[in-house]
């Protein structure tokens, strides 16, 4: 037993896994933080051995969702295989959307969807934060938001994560970014912390917020830095950005919404919060058109 725990704690928090045969080769970015796989897909076909291979790994790691990436043609495909199209990234390819298929993995071939009573309670969450973000200020006085160095953003997620509060992981998502940090602090209060990963070539940026504000104070922050993080990537020519948050949490969503993104999404157990699983909006902006001039979100 001493033996098994001691390996488990080797093991990296992400780690890159590949399926390749005659008729696939696709690639799944193990996340045992966050517990989510993503799949990246490096050839079409051959999908029920794909499924086969996702949920092998899944299963063996204790991992409940999967997510993938695709364009619209794909979609068909994946959903026939037991996945679920769970939302849209505007411009995530630059010239096109993403597609967002997830899979919760369980006993059954097919995937568990969002019920209609948790659509319901995303529609509040959103209206009730709505009303909220409708009364900041263009200009958020009172908060500093600066860049810090990854040791510093890091050395929080470890701590946040430790009390089971962590939302965001600040691990890859994706093969080959590039990573920034802020930290966002009201006057009175605990600091924050949000980074952004990106991949020049795609044009696309995850955002990630470490730990869900706690009071307005807290919330009023977490928006200035967003604000002040969507115009860093603006100035880096990023396309569009997204990312994830609990669907009943309105402060959390009150900062995505004050900060320009919207609901493109809706993930059945989709973000891990402490040792439960929850459902998930998906939060997204268009920032720049694909020439790079500044446009107008969708």
């Amino acid at each position: 037993m001493a033996k098994a725990k001691v390996a488990a704690e080797r093991l990296p928090m992400v780690e890159e896994l590949h399926f390749r045969s005659e008729s696939a080769f696709l690639c799944l970015l193990l996340n045992r933080r966050t517990k989510i796989i993503r799949v990246i897909d490096f050839r079409a076909g051959a999908l029920p051995a794909k499924r086969l291979f996702i949920q092998s790994i899944a299963q063996r790691e204790g991992v409940e969702k999967v997510l993938i990436l695709v364009e619209k043609d794909e979609v068909a495909s994946w959903t026939r295989v037991g996945f679920v199209r769970e939302g849209t990234i505007p411009g995530f390819y630059k010239r096109s959307d993403g597609h967002l298929c997830g899979c919760v993995i369980g006993d059954r071939t097919a995937s568990i969807e969002v019920s209609d009573e948790a659509q319901k309670l995303a529609e509040r969450t959103i209206v009730a934060a709505k009303k909220n973000a409708k009364d900041l200020d263009e200009e958020i006085r009172g908060v500093t938001v600066r860049t810090v160095d990854d040791t510093v953003a890091l050395a929080a997620r470890d701590e946040v994560w430790a009390k089971g509060e962590g939302l965001g992981g600040f691990d890859p998502f994706g093969r080959g970014i590039t990573r920034i940090f802020y930290e966002c602090a009201p006057k009175k209060g605990r600091a924050n912390y949000l980074s952004a990963e990106f991949q020049d070539c795609f044009g696309h940026a995850l955002v990630e917020v470490l730990r869900a504000p706690r009071d307005e104070a807290e919330r009023l922050a977490m928006a200035a830095g967003l604000r002040t993080l969507a115009e860093e990537l603006k100035r880096r020519q990023i396309v569009s950005a997204f990312g994830f948050g609990p669907s009943d949490d309105q402060e959390l969503s009150t900062a995505w919404l004050a900060a320009g993104f919207k609901k493109t999404g809706l993930l059945a157990r989709g973000i891990q919060v402490g040792n439960a699983r929850r459902d998930a909006i998906l939060w997204t902006r268009k920032l720049l058109n694909p020439a790079g001039e500044p446009g107008m979100d969708e």
